[in-house]
């Protein structure tokens, strides 16, 4: 009969098909449901990566609405903004040499040290200190030559060096305003904390009456001829 097992013990045709189509839908059954749970363990991940992403904003925002939140944006210039630095980034600063100290060149005394790290003296409780305590830097070494020298500086006689800094926290930045309201940065900003990371050159310039802090070498225009090889 159909279905049913001869009397040696083999089975059937319609058996063995049967068996087999049986097998057949277990195993793509199994490949399925292998199938959604990659899908839902990435929907998951997804989810859970969209939820630290947001957990992330909100808490960088709120970071962000304290530390603006108290800017002094009375007690500055109009040119000038309040900005906060939540990483390390890198500055350029031109400092003064007096012997073998790197001194400030508004004032000749403030000192600078390498690998020491510098606060304002002065400041509100909210961490926002007064622009004249606050250092001046530039976001590119050009920047920083060509400042112009600041008016009664106590070092205009004194060589010049560039240094690498990296400044954090509050700090304002001077802005060009244009018609309309824009604005764009200048590249100079004012630091509340900086830490001197590298010097980089002198920065003597041509049109400057400081003496040159390193030797100054010239590379020749013209190389001299090279001699004749000659065959042996």
């Amino acid at each position: 009969m159909p279905g049913q097992t001869m009397g040696n013990g083999r089975w059937t045709r319609e058996r063995r098909e049967t068996e087999y189509h049986r097998l057949s839908r277990l195993q793509a059954e199994r490949k399925l449901a292998a199938i959604e749970r990659r899908r839902a363990v990435r929907e998951a991940r997804k989810s859970v990566r969209v939820m630290k992403d947001e957990v992330a904003k909100q808490i960088a925002q709120i970071v962000e609405d304290r530390a603006f939140a108290t800017r002094p944006t009375y007690q500055i210039p109009p040119s000038w903004k309040a900005t906060h630095i939540t990483r390390p980034q890198a500055f350029y600063k031109v400092v003064a040499c007096r012997d073998d100290k790197f001194v400030s060149v508004v004032d000749g005394d403030t000192e600078f040290a390498l690998g020491k790290t510098y606060k304002t003296r002065r400041g509100t409780p909210s961490g926002w200190a007064p622009m004249s305590e606050c250092f001046l830097a530039w976001n590119s070494p050009l920047g920083a030559l060509n400042a112009a020298f600041p008016e009664g500086s106590k070092a205009t006689g004194l060589p010049r060096v560039l240094l690498k800094i990296e400044g954090r926290g509050n700090a304002y930045e001077e802005h060009e305003v244009f018609r309309g309201g824009h604005s764009r940065w200048t590249g100079q900003i004012s630091l509340g904390a900086m830490k001197v990371c590298r010097i980089m050159t002198d920065a003597f310039r041509n049109t400057s009456a400081d003496k040159v802090l390193l030797p100054d070498f010239h590379i020749p225009q013209k190389f001299p001829p090279l001699m004749p090889s000659w065959d042996l």
